[in-house]
């Protein structure tokens, strides 16, 4: 079917951007955002399994080299991570006594195959906010609170605070002139956007934690298993020890002003999340597998690395999965793999190709050649 469209230039260019992020085509970016919108109006009340485009949210550019125009917006000045999410002599205590959430249960076993609609959340792909969240309900459980870690309230305490961290993050990406895929800011809420209670609601949802309507707990640091409902009469959650291990490491964007320009994480970081999925995440464990095995067999572009997964697209007669859910999914764990250096995004203007980095902890059966 043909439908055209009457589209204004600033629109044009958004669109021009998800195909850069790795979209097919015009077609597939638009035919995700109306199956996106169309979930947002016909989820049930309370329902926080939403998906919401962060291009939506934002007009900021983060390098006016590359954009050959200037910046819509400037982002706030923040000269320091705020001290919710900096390193503190918080994390340095003896927990001999402390709670502390129970490892989230898991039908799945570490080696089992598993379909793309039981991999983690495409929407949850950057995992940086996921170390902030980390950090910050450290530091609140380590800072003597009386132990009142309420799901909602601390949710909204926590996304609060990344509003600031947020502004911060954008200052460095401004100065970087960094792609905006690669942004340490993606993901996060800031204080100059007009929609900053949806925005902070996103992150509450996605990147601390947040119910369905099934009374399940849902969110990238749950899904990662770093933190749960804690076992309380009223939801409250807490972090894991996993949890609490990922928080205490020294981070280079939160802890030591680096620019990203190095990576997000320090390679402890990346040992000890890669070890921890191993082990504890068999979803996300298996899917790196696929996509490395998938590279490693020529699939190096967004098409032809959905064209490899769709093996384990799960077929069913009613409500099928379309190829759009798949892209989605795709595009969420190569963006969490790229976080971790398992794989580099390389451009050609609109055409993007994927190759994998050799690490410390390998997820496919045929070892990658160890970079020197």
């Amino acid at each position: 079917m043909i439908i055209c469209l009457d589209l204004s230039q600033r629109t044009k260019d958004e669109l021009d951007k998800l195909l850069e992020a790795g979209y097919r085509d015009y077609s597939e970016a638009v035919a995700v955002a109306i199956a996106n919108q169309l979930l947002l109006h016909n989820r049930p009340t309370g329902d926080t399994q939403t998906i919401v485009f962060p291009e939506q949210e934002s007009n900021w550019q983060p390098s006016e080299q590359k954009s050959g125009k200037p910046p819509l917006s400037r982002p706030t000045q923040v000269s320091s991570v705020p001290t919710h999410f900096s390193y503190s002599v918080n994390l340095t205590q003896d927990t001999k006594g402390w709670r502390f959430a129970h490892y989230p249960t898991d039908t799945l076993i570490a080696g089992q195959d598993v379909l793309v609609d039981r991999w983690i959340f495409g929407q949850h792909n950057k995992l940086l906010p996921a170390k902030a969240t980390c950090r910050a309900l450290a530091l609140m459980m380590g800072s003597g609170l009386s132990g009142d870690f309420a799901l909602a309230k601390t949710a909204s305490t926590i996304a609060s605070y990344a509003v600031q961290l947020g502004d911060y993050l954008r200052h460095l990406d401004a100065t970087s002139g960094v792609h905006r895929d690669d942004a340490l800011s993606f993901a996060f809420p800031h204080s100059d956007t007009p929609n900053n209670d949806k925005s902070r609601l996103r992150y509450a949802n996605q990147f601390v934690a947040s119910l369905t309507t099934k009374g399940a707990l849902a969110g990238l640091p749950f899904e990662l298993k770093l933190l749960n409902k804690a076992d309380s009469r009223n939801p409250e959650i807490l972090l894991t020890e996993a949890g609490w291990v990922f928080a205490r490491l020294r981070n280079p964007i939160l802890d030591d002003a680096n620019d990203g320009s190095n990576g997000k994480f320090s390679n402890e970081e990346i040992e000890f999340l890669l070890s921890h999925i191993r082990s504890r995440v068999p979803a996300e464990a298996f899917a790196y597998k696929v996509v490395l095995e998938a590279i490693a067999q020529g699939a190096r572009t967004p098409d032809k690395l959905d064209d490899a997964l769709e093996e384990y697209l799960p077929k069913r007669e009613q409500k099928p999965f379309t190829r759009a859910f798949l892209t989605t999914q795709r595009a969420g764990v190569v963006s969490r793999m790229i976080d971790l250096g398992l794989l580099q995004r390389i451009r050609d203007g609109v055409n993007v190709t994927y190759m994998a980095t050799a690490k410390t902890f390998e997820f496919s059966p045929n070892p990658l050649r160890q970079v020197v």
